[in-house]
């Protein structure tokens, strides 16, 4: 019990939705053409299972950090990492900087800043996974058009080749506006996040020097 105490809304956030989200892009193809599967995969896993899935595939998307091939990513980052140096030292990584600042955040209280880094993430992490499933649909109706199958199945029913072309066309498209809406927020999210880091490392300043065992003199 004292180890669930430890897990933060960060973490799930983190973690936990993006797995999800994961398990979401992944099964929507075949709920549109195999609604039974899909109905079989619920009952088979029930929601601890789906829970246990989502933070499995959670740490899958930490560790192929997806979100960094977000557009604007490492633009941001990199003014971020030196505004934070030139605030506490220039000479040290960045990502200790960083480090020392959330822990001191997490010793304040101030749990801002360690929910909104996660949520922009997630909103990364999604952005992508939108992305990748806005282009599969589109090269389904490509395959759709130049290798047209016996017959269309769309959630159970059987329906012309060009309704399933339209039903393709119009997947992709919609789940294209939702990741460039995904892009905006998150890179929205993500200035906003580094502007609460150096506001909060100006205003702490001389603690999180003290921190790093930096002297007056550096």
């Amino acid at each position: 019990m004292n180890q669930l105490d430890k897990i933060s809304i960060s973490q799930f956030i983190w973690y936990l939705v993006p797995g999800l989200g994961l398990i979401y892009f992944i099964l929507f193809p075949l709920l549109v053409f195999n609604p039974k599967i899909i109905k079989l995969f619920f009952s088979t896993v029930g929601p601890f299972g789906l829970i246990i899935l989502g933070i499995i595939f959670g740490f899958l998307l930490d560790g192929l950090r997806l979100y960094r091939f977000r557009p604007k990513y490492f633009k941001i980052r990199k003014n971020f990492f030196l505004d934070l140096q030139s605030i506490i030292a220039v000479n040290l990584n960045p990502y200790f900087i960083q480090s020392h600042i959330t822990d001191l955040a997490n010793c304040k209280k101030t749990t801002g800043l360690s929910l909104h880094h996660a949520i922009w993430i997630m909103l990364g992490n999604f952005t992508i996974l939108a992305f990748l499933e806005a282009i599969y649909w589109a090269l389904y109706c490509l395959y759709l058009i130049f290798f047209p199958p016996c017959s269309y199945l769309v959630f159970g029913r059987n329906i012309s080749r060009n309704n399933a072309i339209v039903i393709c066309a119009m997947f992709s498209v919609i789940f294209f506006v939702v990741a460039f809406r995904f892009l905006r927020i998150s890179i929205e999210d993500q200035n906003n996040t580094n502007k609460m880091f150096t506001n909060f490392a100006k205003q702490y300043r001389d603690e999180i020097r003290k921190l790093l065992n930096i002297t007056p003199r550096d």
